[in-house]
Parts: structure tokens; C-alpha cells; sequence
């Protein structure tokens, strides 16, 4: 595997420290996500259960096709995660902005066929875990970073029926929801999405197949939760559909872990994606901590 070094440093520079999924656990396989930094410079184009494309910037607009997979959503997924109905997928984050509080939300969506050919904006996604905040006034997005090491976790509802899903993991700022600060008078006043969709196949004997809506469609503008204060003592109202809850609780033999390749080209050029990686990583968590600092 064959990357400059220095370019993706470069680029790193000009992401303005927002966060991606750089990697996803799901039931114990552990899958690298899809890095916007290396993986459009590898070739051939790595294997992902990620819809590739995009950036880190983020979405200003619920109405638009992009709110359904991110910016791009291309390449489509080569692979696809299997998970048993009742386990857990970990979302590993970029290290992500303190300043950026907000509610972090998991959808699904059955879909049938070859997921290169599906119309994601047609899937009927439901909304399957949530995370807004505690009772002591700390945000999952700050509970993310200071306890959970920059990962959260969402469990695949136990009696949803098998199938292919398309995953739909989402963060929203709402640091601007209601106005910006000094020196970022710049940015549009509303909440920023940051979002990317994974392929996976649940197995299960689950029939539950719950109602879900599409993207755009799902979120309103008017909602409460998009213009809602960070400073206010008032419980926070969540966006979009119910949670859905599964009705069935299962006790799963946990799986010996398995580690997917991230190149598909032995252990040399792995060993070499993840150094890099590791730099990326690092280089991004400075321009994190730096904007954070001035209060972006």
C-alpha cells in the first residue's frame, strides 16, 4: 500500500478537527470504516461495509438526498457485516469536538437485492438507539469522548426480522442551533449533521418489522430538538421518530474477535494503513483540541 504521508497530513489540516468513523465493531468483528483521509488514495478501492465518499464537513440542510447517507455515499459498500439480532456495534470516532453537543442517534432499514443499486432515499429507516443527555446535564457527545474513549454503542433491536440493513449512524451539533459565537459569525445558524451508512445482514428469528420513514422526511424543521438551546435547563425533546424498542431481551454467547483487514493486502501493507492511520488520528485530535479552545 503506497500513500503519501504528507498529503493526508495536508488534507487532515483542512478538516477544521470535525469527526468520522474510522472504524465499527460489530458483534465482535472489528471493520475498519471508511477513512476520508486514506482510503480515496488507495488502489485498488478498499473493501468497505461503509458507503465511501463524502468529507468530514458537515450537512446544514435536513431537506437535501444527502441527509439519508452523507455527502457522496460513494463508493457503495463491497461488504457487508453480519450480526446476530440482540448484539452490540461499536462506532469508533475521530476524536470529536467538545463544543459540538448534541443528540447521536443509530437507524436501520431493510432493503433487498444489491446494495450498490439501492436508492437509499427510498429506504424506510426507524430509529433503534439514542443517546441525547443525563441527568446531570452531560451530553452524550461530551460522554463519548471522556468515558467511552471515543466509541458508542448501539444494540440491534433482538426481534427485528433478518435481512439485509442499511445503518445509518448520525451525530448532531447544536452549538449553533440558535445563534453563533465570536469569529464564527460565518456559519449558518441551525444544527449540523455528521452522518455515514454502513451495509450489514442480521440473523435471527425475529418477525418485528418497525415502522420506519425516509430520508429526507424523517426530520421536520420545526421540530423543538433542531433549535433547542444548549444553555437551557429544559428537558431536551429528541428528533424524528419514537426510539423503537425491541420487545424480546436475548443472552448472547459472546463471539471470539475477529479483525478484518483494512487492505486486503497482507500484513505489511496493514501495518502500514494503520500507522498511518494512527498519524491522521493524531493530527486531527490536535486541530480538535485547537478549535475547541476558541470555542468553534
Amino acid at each position: 500500500m503506497k500513500v503519501s504521508l504528507s498529503l493526508i497530513l495536508g488534507l487532515t489540516s483542512q478538516a477544521l478537527g470535525h469527526g468520522y468513523v474510522y472504524r465499527i465493531t460489530a458483534d465482535n468483528t472489528v471493520y475498519p470504516g471508511w477513512d476520508v483521509y486514506i482510503d480515496p488514495l488507495i488502489k485498488p478501492t478498499p473493501s468497505r461495509i461503509a458507503f465511501g465518499g463524502g468529507d468530514v464537513n458537515p450537512l446544514f440542510n435536513m431537506s437535501v438526498p444527502a441527509i439519508a447517507c452523507g455527502q457522496g455515499h460513494t463508493p457503495a459498500p463491497g461488504a457487508i457485516a453480519e450480526v446476530r439480532a440482540g448484539s452490540n456495534i461499536t462506532f469508533h470516532w475521530s476524536r470529536w469536538l467538545y463544543s459540538h453537543k448534541g443528540p447521536i442517534t443509530a437507524w436501520m432499514a431493510p432493503y433487498e437485492g444489491d446494495v450498490s443499486k439501492v436508492n437509499v432515499n427510498e429506504l424506510e429507516f426507524f430509529k433503534f438507539a439514542e443517546d441525547t443527555i443525563d441527568e446531570q446535564g452531560v451530553w452524550g457527545t461530551v460522554r463519548l469522548m471522556d468515558k467511552t474513549n471515543g466509541t458508542w454503542t448501539a444494540t440491534v433491536p433482538a426481534d427485528i426480522k433478518p435481512g439485509n440493513y442499511v445503518v445509518r449512524q448520525e451525530m448532531i451539533a447544536l452549538h449553533f442551533a440558535v445563534g453563533t459565537t465570536q469569529g464564527f459569525e460565518w456559519s449558518p445558524i441551525g444544527p449540523q449533521f455528521y452522518l455515514t451508512c454502513f451495509n450489514f445482514k442480521v440473523v435471527g428469528d425475529g418477525k418485528a418489522t418497525p415502522k420506519g420513514a425516509k430520508f429526507p422526511g424523517a426530520y421536520k424543521v420545526d421540530e423543538p430538538g433542531f433549535h433547542f438551546d444548549l444553555k437551557s435547563k429544559e428537558p431536551y425533546p429528541p428528533v424524528g421518530l419514537p426510539l423503537y424498542k425491541s420487545q424480546v431481551q436475548v443472552n448472547l454467547e459472546p463471539k471470539k474477535q475477529v479483525v478484518v483487514s483494512p487492505t486486503g493486502q497482507g500484513e505489511a501493507a496493514d501495518k502500514t494503513y494503520y500507522e498511518t492511520q494512527y498519524k491522521v488520528l493524531e493530527q486531527q485530535g490536535g486541530m480538535t483540541s485547537y478549535f475547541d479552545s476558541i470555542g468553534g
